[in-house]
């Protein structure tokens, strides 16, 4: 019987699968990594301060391979959303790292505000971990850069779209609108992690879109009855909104109407503003509809969409109450039920894909 082991949070999960049930398995190989930390620690060096985006595993790779080689450049400026992660899994950098959130905006102005530490002199390195995403088709450290520190941007972007429908690795307005609001911040350099495995597998350097998206892994598979879809563990799956972002670029490996078993740890909850609001019973009607934006809201539609089309099992740390009785998903208790239950549902003869780190693979039909 073949065991896969599923990313959970910061530790894996066991699945098993009979071997007839068992249809392909989407496990990008970290081998082959294209990294030239020298570039990286030469752009850090000339650089006033570094901005980490996100606490991703690959963008924690490269900041512990990074450290060494700053040498006396031991000060330089070190900023984050989330500074104790970093530093939990960095030593070397505790009490260097900034908490740096996005500016409070005053007036009723909808143009987006900078944070000061974006608009003062001084080179300025941003690094963060891609991933794909429905609202701007790839997440890459220019847009990392505008929803970490720029007050508004994400209201921005999602306005520019028309719809709401999931559209990863298709570069969208959404994207556009980003890339634009990143290219304010003067004297610039963006580096961008593309993950392989869990590990760094190359950076680019103020890539393109394209560039980002074909260095991802593709896997080809047929669609199947069921699927099992892993966010992709710690940095991936820490919030039902993460998970429910993730999803969509290997959606097609379950055919319509077909069983998926999503599994994420969510071990800091929920997620977006919209998705708390939706779960407390306080998301009116005129955010459904975008008439006043809500952070996330987009994220109320995808997940609208994936219990319309899918019949979806959730494997997290979510409470009872919030998973099944306000989101409206079926729950199990541990990856042995779960799976049992996917088994149920696709039947004897029932065909199971695989992704075990959804955010770092597009699936194709083939």
């Amino acid at each position: 019987m073949p065991e896969l082991w599923i990313p959970y949070g910061g530790v894996e999960t066991l699945v098993t699968i009979q071997a007839e049930n068992l249809g392909s398995v989407a496990e990008p190989s970290p081998e082959g990594a294209n990294l030239d930390m020298e570039r990286v620690a030469e752009l850090a060096k000339s650089s006033a301060s570094v901005f980490v985006c996100d606490a991703a595993p690959a963008t924690l790779e490269v900041l512990r391979g990074l450290v060494p080689l700053l040498g006396e450049h031991q000060g330089l400026g070190f900023y984050s959303p989330a500074p104790k992660r970093i530093e939990g899994a960095l030593p070397d950098l505790k009490g260097k790292i900034t908490t740096l959130p996005p500016p409070i905006p005053t007036g009723e102005g909808e143009e987006p505000v900078y944070a000061s530490e974006l608009t003062s002199t001084g080179a300025k390195l941003f690094v963060g971990t891609a991933r794909p995403d429905p609202l701007f088709g790839i997440v890459d450290a220019r847009v990392e850069a505008c929803l970490g520190w720029v007050a508004r941007s994400r209201a921005a972007a999602a306005r520019s779209r028309k719809e709401m429908e999931p559209t990863p690795f298709q570069k969208t307005a959404a994207y556009d609108v980003a890339e634009g609001i990143a290219r304010e911040i003067p004297e610039s350099k963006f580096l961008t992690v593309v993950p392989r495995g869990g590990k760094p597998r190359t950076v680019l350097e103020d890539a393109p879109f394209d560039a980002v998206k074909n260095s991802f892994a593709k896997a080809q598979m047929q669609q199947g009855r069921g699927m099992i879809v892993g966010a992709g563990g710690r940095g991936y799956d820490d919030t039902l909104s993460s998970a429910i972002r993730g999803v969509w670029n290997v959606i097609e490996g379950a055919r319509k109407s077909g069983a998926i078993l999503l599994i994420a740890e969510c071990s800091e909850g929920i997620g977006s503003t919209a998705l708390e609001m939706m779960v407390t019973g306080r998301l009116a009607e005129g955010e459904r509809r975008r008439e006043r934006y809500v952070e996330g809201i987009e994220e109320v539609h995808y997940l609208s969409k994936l219990k319309d089309e899918y019949d979806v099992l959730l494997l997290s740390g979510l409470p009872e109450t919030y998973a099944r009785s306000k989101l409206g998903l079926a729950t199990a208790r541990g990856s042995g039920e779960a799976v049992g239950r996917l088994l149920n549902k696709v039947g004897r003869s029932g065909k199971i894909n695989v992704v075990p780190r959804a955010a770092e693979c597009q699936v194709e039909l083939g």
